[in-house]
């Protein structure tokens, strides 16, 4: 089991980054107007961990195969058979591996998600 999760590690670290990202960035954007500002952050968070780049391999990896799961338009189960379930699946990836990650998460990371959540969506108004 170890080894298949080096080898895993090792392909995901060979991927380009700058290109993955720049492709993340443009598919989350599409996805934003359909998952509301909500879902779209948790997906940010991500997005800005890994860009952030101090994650260790493994980290990496799980946040590469969380965002590809949820990016890709191929999916366990299917969105557009089962609505609402299938989201729970997406969901349920992105919770788990942002728990992963929550020490990586710091307050300029969020600064930045909240800034393109602003510039996508608006201003938030807190009452």
């Amino acid at each position: 089991m170890r080894d298949i999760f080096n080898t895993i590690s090792e392909r995901f670290s060979e991927i380009d980054l700058a290109t993955f990202l720049n492709d993340s960035i443009a598919r989350i954007a599409y996805l934003a107007k359909k998952l509301g500002r909500v879902a779209t952050r948790q997906l940010l968070i991500l997005y800005y961990v890994l860009a952030d780049g101090d994650l260790p391999s493994g980290r990496k990896a799980l946040v590469y195969a969380a965002l590809a799961y949820v990016l890709i338009p191929g999916d366990l189960i299917p969105r557009r058979v089962f609505h609402l379930l299938g989201l729970t699946d997406d969901a349920l990836a992105i919770a788990y591996v942002i728990r992963q990650v929550r020490d990586n998460i710091t307050p300029q990371i969020l600064q930045k998600v909240d800034m393109q959540l602003d510039k996508w969506f608006g201003y938030e108004v807190m009452m």
